[in-house]
């Protein structure tokens, strides 16, 4: 049915992955399409200036914090009951919306699968993340809750 899922991971909803990996194991059993995991850490930038960009250290500590979001994305997944060669992760850095949108269009995916969590009156029923994605992907949207 599906060639390639992309699914958006957020390191710290461990309850929220539990419910999207579920509804993925479901999905992969329909064929055997190829599953894109990525997690995108926010740039340092965005909290401390663009300034902080310029500082050599900040790319040894953007590699080193990609370097700690992969081990605790193959954390998440370590139980996960679809074939590892179908499986495929990444880690990105910089605004969840934008990376989760360029990759999708990047791998030619034709499903994301994201969680939602928390809205708020300015997103109604939505996340903020999952609201965005909703909004600008030029592919179908799976929403878990």
């Amino acid at each position: 049915m599906y060639k390639k899922i992309l699914v958006p991971i957020d390191l710290l909803e461990d309850d929220l992955n539990e419910k999207i990996i579920s509804h993925v194991e479901s999905l992969a059993k329909l064929g055997t399409p190829e599953i894109h995991f990525l997690s995108v850490l926010p740039s340092v930038e965005l909290f401390f200036g663009i300034e902080v960009a310029i500082l050599p250290e900040s790319h040894k500590n953007s590699a080193e914090r990609a370097a700690l979001a992969m081990k605790a994305l193959e954390e998440v997944l370590k139980d996960i009951k679809i074939a590892d060669k179908q499986i495929n992760c990444k880690i990105s850095i910089g605004s969840a919306k934008d990376e989760i949108l360029d990759y999708a269009e990047e791998i030619n995916a034709d499903l994301i699968v994201v969680g939602s969590h928390h809205p708020s009156t300015s997103t109604y029923l939505l996340g903020s993340t999952a609201s965005a994605i909703v909004r600008h992907a030029k592919t179908s949207v799976f929403v878990v809750r």
